[in-house]
């Protein structure tokens, strides 16, 4: 992959965790022409994408080791410490290779990753901002910190499931301005479903509050996800994801010597904080 650009001919495109997010970004890679190998651990898993004519492999190492741009698609901090530095993925990069890595985490192991990596190998933190819904058609928000070099040599592949990519700043400055982002849809998500339930109380169904809503001064995006499906199915859905990027936060804030402020409190109810 040198210089500015890659050549969608010959770029070997390696992907590690095509899970409820990863698969449709995969799908859209292999869409676009990206030549696309992908890790997975079980069978079934890599039955149903070579059933899709997608290529795939039970050994990250080696799929590490022949990729041009490596991209993770992960839960966790510990998930991709568990992948890409205990099971070896990253010291088997070859130099000129780039990670991506779409995790929402810490700041911190975004620059851990590039201190890691072998000689000649970059690193792009880029966490997203959508559903699997945005991702199938090509509208994922991704916030890309690096060096522009970097993000210029992976945004031809990651166009092909992203728009917008925005470029927030270096190593982390991805991290810190998605976990901001989440702290405030965690905190509308808790207003939205107060204002739910007051509707409720006096004859107002969520989903026709939110319809209203929407085209006023209280719309938010939390409010028109009442929309789509119950308060009670919504706050369970988001929770637990919300409650590890509200812990992660509050880490990184306690780092820092920074207070939350009023929306620490208001996140307070997806992590007990």
């Amino acid at each position: 992959m040198p210089g500015s650009s890659v050549d969608i001919r010959t770029t070997k495109v390696g992907f590690i965790g095509a899970g409820q997010m990863g698969r449709p970004m995969v799908d859209r890679l292999v869409a676009a022409g990206w030549h696309t190998e992908v890790h997975a651990r079980r069978a079934e898993a890599r039955d149903s994408l070579s059933a899709a004519a997608i290529a795939a492999t039970d050994s990250a190492t080696a799929l590490a080791a022949r990729s041009d741009l490596l991209i993770m698609c992960l839960f966790s901090d510990a998930q991709v410490r568990e992948v890409l530095l205990q099971g070896g993925v990253l010291a088997a990069m070859r130099s000129g290779s780039l990670l991506v890595n779409h995790v929402t985490g810490s700041p911190a192991l975004a620059l851990e990753l590039q201190a890691t990596a072998p000689e000649g190998v970059r690193v792009l933190d880029v966490p997203v901002s959508g559903t699997a819904e945005s991702i199938k058609a090509g509208q994922l928000t991704l916030l890309a910190a690096g060096d522009p070099a970097d993000i210029a040599r992976a945004r031809g592949p990651l166009s092909s499931y992203g728009s917008p990519i925005l470029e927030v700043g270096g190593l982390g400055d991805g991290q810190r301005v998605k976990l901001i982002n989440n702290l405030l849809f965690t905190a509308h998500l808790r207003i939205a479903l107060a204002a739910a339930e007051l509707g409720e109380s006096m004859g107002v169904p969520a989903a026709e509050l939110a319809r209203v809503v929407q085209e006023c001064s209280g719309d938010s995006f939390a409010i028109r996800r009442l929309q789509l499906a119950p308060p009670v199915a919504l706050e369970q859905g988001a929770k637990p994801y919300l409650a590890k990027d509200v812990a992660v936060i509050r880490t990184v804030a306690a780092e820092m010597g920074v207070s939350l402020g009023m929306l620490g409190e208001l996140a307070g109810w997806a992590d007990g904080g």
